[in-house]
């Protein structure tokens, strides 16, 4: 199974290509310029994988919470390559990417927080136990300073300095970078469950509430 893996929940775009059991990976060095280089690293990861469009069976998307903007561009392209292609789209939450990366580094309940604006993060509750997981709670927004007394393991992914500002000697706190092997590894783990043409009901996962001024 040949797939392309696209991240773009924050702001460095990563993508992945599996094929024939390799795999290949490339990441932005521009930041914040999602729109711009996504046709330009797709080609060139292609031509990395000696592959073409044509090769794909599937696309592999993060589907967030995340920056805004750049989870549109991301699930856009994603849904044009799907139409275009007739191959499916395979939704990952941005959370599971956290924390299958991390899976065997924590055990009982885990708080993944993604970092968002301000002092506002998304968090995620899971219960892990023998290296398989299974979700506490819906995703939702919180406040740092409403986290700081947690008796969760902790998996961030943000700015070090909100990470630092956890201290919790008897549990495991992460602050860890998105992996893109990841979203390749459970994209093909789950794609029975996940993978979807219904390309008028995918949206990312924003989780709360936007004010737009």
């Amino acid at each position: 199974m040949k797939i392309l893996a696209i991240e773009s929940s924050s702001s460095s775009l990563l993508l992945g290509l599996h094929k024939k059991n390799k795999f290949f990976s490339l990441e932005s060095e521009s930041i914040n310029n999602t729109a711009k280089n996504i046709n330009i690293m797709v080609d060139k990861i292609l031509k990395k994988s000696s592959s073409t469009l044509k090769d794909l069976d599937a696309i592999a998307i993060s589907s967030g919470p995340g920056s805004f903007t750049s989870l549109r561009v991301g699930m856009s392209y994603a849904k044009g390559l799907s139409f275009t292609l007739d191959i499916p789209i395979i939704p990952v939450s941005t959370f599971e990417i956290l924390l299958f990366s991390n899976l065997k580094k924590v055990k009982g309940e885990t708080s993944v927080l993604i970092y968002s604006h301000g002092r506002t993060v998304y968090k995620c509750d899971y219960m892990v136990k023998n290296n398989t997981y299974k979700l506490i709670n819906d995703p939702d927004t919180f406040i740092i300073d409403e986290l700081k007394k947690t008796k969760n393991n902790i998996i961030f992914h943000g700015r070090k300095k909100f990470f630092d500002e956890f201290k919790n000697e008897d549990k495991q706190n992460i602050n860890t970078d998105l992996d893109i092997k990841s979203l390749v590894e459970l994209s093909i783990k789950n794609f029975k469950l996940l993978k979807t043409k219904s390309l008028d009901n995918l949206s990312p996962e924003y989780v709360g509430n936007f004010e737009i001024k």
